[in-house]
């Protein structure tokens, strides 16, 4: 996995770097326009404009105006972050295999909030399975904070509660880790089949990594050194598009063998969707 990716972004970093830069700063310039229309419609235009130190503006309407129109470039914005990071992900999949859709089909509204809804149903997922999973520490973290200056806590039993708290959170992250991976094969398969509700191709992640849960949980912390070096200035280039094209890799590679077992729904609806496209190009010809 390591291997391929170093090999398949050889000579596509600086390009890569630069598509994964768009979309921070199209969220960045959605954030500075979307605060002053906010506080336009909080303390009014004129108020905002002289606390800007800017004057009035020329015509009277053009401060009613105003607050609408940074509304509506932030939202477009902050839109169209959303419509650019799924195209950065499709780039980096379409240059493992050529034969699939091309990305640039891909930065439309339509499926920008097809994405959207896919990353919010496995964020909803995953933290529910923190929850679940961190629940256990809360009852000794509970006893420590509020059995504090009572006749049974002594030094003994704050050790036991504190190394019970300890080991209870490291077994709880743990567990998410490897629950969590059940998602990691979503927005691969959004990309893969971008008619596919956002719903089936969780459920059809889920189905992917049957069974490989801790493969894929490994493979993801093998790369927690490279996020965090990510968190430096000269390795970041290389680290950012490093990790992606491994997440790449790792699906693609998913993806084969689940294609030498027994088909999947997710499989199935690709599959006929290759057919139909292929159908409707022979019958073109």
């Amino acid at each position: 996995m390591f291997l391929i990716a170093r090999r398949k972004m050889k000579g596509r970093l600086l390009r890569c770097f630069a598509r994964r830069l768009c979309a921070p700063l199209a969220v960045f310039l959605g954030l500075v326009l979307l605060l002053p229309a906010v506080l336009c419609f909080a303390y009014g235009t004129p108020a905002v404009l002289a606390y800007a130190e800017v004057g009035p503006l020329p015509r009277g309407w053009m401060n009613g105006a105003l607050p609408f129109v940074l509304l509506a470039a932030g939202t477009a914005a902050l839109l169209f972050a959303v419509a650019f990071s799924f195209y950065e992900r499709a780039w980096v999949f379409y240059s493992f295999d050529k034969n699939q859709t091309r990305p640039k089909s891909l930065l439309r509204p339509s499926q920008a909030w097809r994405y959207l809804r896919c990353l919010a149903g496995v964020a909803a997922r995953k933290a529910g399975w923190l929850l679940l999973y961190l629940l256990p520490a809360v009852a000794p973290l509970a006893a420590l904070r509020y059995g504090a200056g009572s006749l049974w806590m002594t030094a003994a039993v704050r050790f036991v509660l504190t190394a019970a708290f300890s080991m209870l959170l490291a077994a709880g992250l743990a567990f998410y880790a490897v629950a969590s991976s059940r998602y990691y094969m979503a927005v691969y398969l959004l990309y893969l089949n971008p008619l596919m509700p956002p719903g089936e191709a969780i459920s059809s992640s889920v189905r992917l990594t049957a069974g490989r849960l801790l493969a894929v949980a490994a493979r993801r912390l093998s790369l927690l050194p490279w996020a965090l070096s990510e968190l430096l200035v000269l390795p970041l280039p290389f680290a950012a598009v490093y990790r992606r094209f491994c997440a790449a890799a790792l699906c693609e590679r998913l993806f084969g063998e689940d294609k030498r077992r027994v088909p999947s729904p997710a499989v199935v609806f690709y599959i006929s969707r290759k057919s139909k496209i292929s159908e409707a190009g022979n019958g073109a010809q």
